[in-house]
């Protein structure tokens, strides 16, 4: 076998080498839209620029968006393919967890029961209440049958959602489903399937730019018998998410 009794490690190799590629500064900055100006027309920040810009999609004010760009005829900039960030990935709400977790999860017997107890644990010793806020909302996802982890690769803010069902619900089986949020290259939802001793990645983005850097990295897979990169029209979403704060019952 190659990664032995689960797919975390090959989660983290794949992780690690998405972190790598950098398509370019707009896809890492975003955009949050500030308010709406007319039909179309929304006033975002970049950075630390503002500028008015229209929008191919209807936005909502207060959120931040992953986008690409382009000039109109008239001189405007105009967001093409705009994409909701999840909230967990914005700067007051990020709390990486460490880098070494899904390394040490790989040799546990029951991964989810350990991220269970280690959120549980460090939501009693939060520093400041942004902390706790996001300690719940991860512990919460687990409680949907969602494993929500944060993370830091290569300097790039990484979200990682894996989903357990009753077939898999300690994630110690031969497949499993992967969603994965990054700065630099957008959103990411996976399969990692072990058949014998071969494994088969299978990755959905939704950036063109994304597909094509991303097959260029398909060689760096090594460990990886097939690896299919698809381009999704439709945006691709957390498994799980909420703006709420909802009461914990993590007795089961």
């Amino acid at each position: 076998m190659i990664y032995g009794p689960t797919p975390f490690d090959a989660i983290r190799l794949t992780l690690n080498k998405m972190a790598k590629a950098d398509i370019n500064a707009l896809l890492q900055l975003g955009i949050k839209v500030v308010k709406q100006e007319a039909d179309g027309i929304y006033l975002v920040t970049m950075g630390k620029n503002s500028f008015r810009t229209k929008s191919e999609i209807p936005l909502t004010p207060g959120k931040e968006y992953w986008v690409d760009t382009r000039h109109t005829k008239s001189g405007m900039v105009s967001l093409a393919r705009p994409h909701p960030k999840p909230l967990l990935l914005k700067k007051e709400g990020f709390l990486p967890l460490q880098k070494s977790l899904l390394e040490e999860l790989a040799n546990e017997s029951d991964p989810v029961e350990s991220i269970k107890n280690m959120l549980l644990q460090m939501t009693s010793s939060a520093q400041n209440k942004e902390q706790f806020q996001t300690l719940v909302q991860l512990l919460f996802s687990l409680q949907q049958g969602v494993v929500t982890l944060p993370f830091e690769e290569r300097g790039k803010r990484v979200l990682l959602q894996l989903k357990k069902d009753k077939k898999n619900e300690t994630l110690k089986q031969k497949s499993v489903k992967f969603y994965a949020a990054f700065n630099n290259i957008g959103p990411v939802e996976g399969t990692i399937v072990r058949y014998d001793d071969k494994n088969c990645l299978d990755l959905e983005v939704f950036y063109p730019k994304t597909a094509r850097l991303l097959e260029g990295l398909k060689k760096e897979l090594k460990h990886f018998s097939q690896v299919s990169i698809a381009l999704r029209p439709s945006a691709i979403l957390p498994f799980w998410e909420s703006d709420t704060y909802g009461l914990l019952d993590m007795r089961g």
